[in-house]
């Protein structure tokens, strides 16, 4: 860390100077100054832009010598002394260990050039060549604290373009396109209101390798947490929008029940926490359930706001004699880890599929479990998956799908879209314009099978890389379950606003000819089977609201395992 506090403290040094007038063809701006070149100009070169140093660095308030005879250049300012040769990548900051910058400084015309990333890995500045307007960008960074701000005012005023020229890494960008920011934000703003101000940024010092910072916003409508990663440059390496959570009462264990702490794929990269609710005096070996979480960083208890319907599932089912075990999601446990070219080739089978597997082998290993009447119970995404899980090496006794579908994720997260679409009054030109980035998206997705991996890794489909899709749609629900012998059960939401009745229907068209499915849809209930009514109903607003998971419907998973 000591280089980059060196290069900070340069740029602490550096101050504005007055007004220049502009130079003609490539601009240069320093401070928000334009620059003039009385006789060498900058050009470009490649994708880099070249730029003589000596206007620049007296812009910046620094002193520039060049030693011919040896070909040194040095840049000082106050006790700070920056050295390098002509021919040479690398420049030392007082005598200190070589830092390297894109390609060798050049003399031409008798004047010194640099390339624009000279400016960011030696001087620690913002640097940034926008080809296609012929302008370079120069600045002092703003400190960590002020970049949070300076972000989520962007985002506000639409400035999508600028937020990533001037703040995104390079990593990032292909991840999070201009586009997907938009997407997203305007989304989301849909659902949480007019936007009321920050709450309050918090960056956690127990992170060193990076900076991870967390911004409260407050809507109109909900608050949001805008997570951070920042890193040497202050450049955004991870952007996440996740909903704050509502801080929710402690409840004590039902008596009768015994939880213990457990880890899912111990010793391994990734290991998971996680909890196994048993009955308290059960005689012999008992059924047992896995629960396995919907879309998202999901912790064991799936928590969303004041509803934690993992928990209740867990409780439920342990009190009519079934084991139950749930545990932290992987992205959820160590997501924070995961660097943007991890995510660009991270997969459901990383992310679920896997941990889901690992975590039958471990309940199965419990001599208080039934090894031959252990049976997995998926939501949404996780219910998508279930049967794939159980094929690839799950080996349940019996699948529970709640909320789930038997179609592609991508047709589902269509429909998602289009439905917050339908809510944008007819006379807002973003009602249209939202319209055909959802066909955008929808049409990428459709072609999805003509591309190779390594192209799908290239492209996004509502944000995602294209590659977690194409990997869904080659292990696609529809096809496990057509070869599915086992007992099956299907319960789903008749208010369920995220995944459709429509779903419900295709799972009992799709299970016609299986004579070990059953199904049920429970009227007034909603995604998280939670009987919900008042302001905000079938909206995203209801999940701010506190409730339980309904008595009957677990009552009827209890009964389906049992009688089996």
């Amino acid at each position: 860390m000591k280089k980059i506090a060196l290069l900070l403290s340069i740029a602490l040094l550096l101050t504005t100077f007055p007004a220049m007038a502009s130079a003609a063809g490539i601009k240069v701006i320093v401070n928000d100054k334009a620059i003039t070149f009385s006789d060498a100009q900058p050009y470009q070169k490649g994708n880099d832009l070249w730029i003589p140093l000596r206007q620049v660095a007296q812009a910046l308030g620094m002193k520039i010598g060049f030693t011919q005879s040896t070909n040194k250049v040095e840049l000082t300012k106050a006790s700070v002394k920056i050295v390098f040769k002509i021919g040479s990548a690398e420049a030392a900051i007082n005598n200190g260990k070589p830092i390297s910058f894109a390609t060798a400084a050049v003399l031409k015309q008798n004047r010194v050039y640099v390339p624009t990333s000279f400016f960011s890995k030696v001087l620690g500045l913002t640097a940034t060549y926008h080809a296609d307007r012929a302008e370079a960008v120069i600045s002092v960074p703003k400190g960590a604290d002020d970049i949070p701000t300076t972000i989520v005012n962007q985002l506000t005023a639409g400035a999508y373009q600028q937020l990533s020229d001037d703040y995104f890494d390079e990593s990032i960008k292909p991840i999070l396109t201009v586009k997907a920011l938009q997407t997203g934000w305007e989304q989301i703003g849909s659902a949480v209101g007019d936007f009321v101000g920050i709450q309050s940024i918090e960056q956690n010092p127990n992170v060193t390798d990076y900076k991870e910072i967390k911004v409260l916003i407050a809507f109109s409508k909900a608050n949001l947490n805008l997570n951070l990663k920042l890193n040497d440059q202050n450049k955004i390496i991870s952007l996440m929008l996740v909903p704050a959570e509502t801080p929710v009462t402690p409840v004590a264990t039902p008596e009768g029940l015994v939880e213990e702490t457990v880890v899912i794929g111990a010793g391994t990269k990734y290991p998971l926490p996680g909890t196994l609710t048993l009955p308290k005096n059960a005689s012999g070996p008992v059924a047992a359930v896995i629960l396995v979480h919907g879309s998202g960083a999901q912790d064991r208890d799936e928590t969303i706001n004041g509803n934690k319907p993992f928990r209740d599932i867990a409780w439920g089912l342990a009190q009519q004699g079934i084991a139950v075990l749930r545990y932290d999601k992987r992205t959820f446990a160590h997501g924070q880890s995961f660097t943007p070219d991890m995510l660009t080739t991270f997969t459901v089978k990383d992310e679920t599929v896997d941990d889901a597997i690992a975590a039958s082998k471990l309940i199965k290993d419990d001599k208080r479990i039934d090894a031959s009447q252990v049976y997995i119970v998926g939501h949404s995404l996780g219910g998508m998956l279930a049967p794939r899980i159980d094929a690839e090496g799950g080996n349940f006794a019996g699948l529970v799908i709640l909320a789930g579908s038997t179609r592609p994720l991508w047709e589902i997260i269509t429909d998602q879209n289009m439905d917050i679409i339908k809510t944008i009054d007819d006379k807002d030109p973003a009602k249209k314009a939202s319209e055909a980035l959802v066909a955008a998206e929808l049409l990428k997705a459709q072609n999805l099978s003509k591309l190779s991996d390594s192209e799908a890794i290239k492209q996004q489909i509502f944000g995602l890389p294209a590659l977690y899709f194409k990997e869904m749609d080659a292990h696609s629900t529809k096809d496990f379950v057509n070869k599915l012998t086992k007992p099956i059960l299907v319960l789903q939401g008749e208010d369920d606003f995220q995944v459709y009745a429509k779903d419900f229907t295709l799972w009992k068209d799709q299970l016609k000819g299986n004579a070990k499915a059953s199904f049920k849809l429970y009227p007034g209930l909603s995604h998280l089977f939670i009987n919900y009514s008042g302001e905000g109903e079938n909206t995203l607003e209801e999940y701010k609201q506190p409730g339980t998971v309904d008595s009957q419907f677990i009552q009827d998973i209890a009964d389906w395992i049992n009688k089996k």
